[in-house]
């Protein structure tokens, strides 16, 4: 996230995430100024890192990032994370709580990384959010809102790759 508050326009937004028991997927679009897009290239494409850990352990996950697109202003980023079970993953945690069928789709821009999270089941998520709560690394906060039904979802016009 130090990477967003240094570049304020760069912004992040997943056009896919699925998640299995121990794996993740995930195609991300990323756009801002080119140093912006040099800075992001250096940390994010970096295997030895995971840019989605939540806590302070260092994450035994294996990651493998390959850029389907690449211009001097914006990237397309393929992420394919093994052994989540070993990682706090914002994705991986709701999938273990809530089971399949979850759909996901992340923003990130500036010091936020915003999750929209659409669930198949009616459950009470206290527990899941008590859970985030207690993973998170020092200097992190966990804003959460419930909102019951997804016609914010659908409303949405928003395309996940510009053209």
């Amino acid at each position: 996230m130090d990477l967003f508050q240094e570049y304020p326009t760069l912004r992040l937004r997943n056009a896919t995430c699925t998640v299995t028991g121990n794996s993740m997927w995930r195609i991300d679009h990323v756009d801002g100024p080119a140093d912006a897009i040099s800075a992001f290239d250096d940390v994010f494409l970096d295997e030895d890192r995971c840019n989605e850990c939540l806590d302070d352990r260092c994450c035994s996950g294996r990651r493998e990032y390959q850029v389907l697109d690449r211009r001097p202003t914006a990237r397309t980023v393929y992420t394919y994370h093994d052994r989540t079970d070993r990682c706090c993953v914002a994705p991986a945690m709701v999938t273990d709580y809530i089971g399949d069928g979850v759909v996901f789709e992340s923003e990130r821009t500036d010091g936020t990384y915003r999750w929209h999270v659409l669930s198949p089941i009616e459950t009470s998520l206290d527990p899941l959010f008590d859970r985030f709560e207690s993973t998170l690394r020092t200097g992190l906060q966990l804003d959460i809102d419930h909102l019951g039904d997804a016609e914010l979802w659908r409303n949405k016009t928003q395309p996940a790759f510009p053209q």
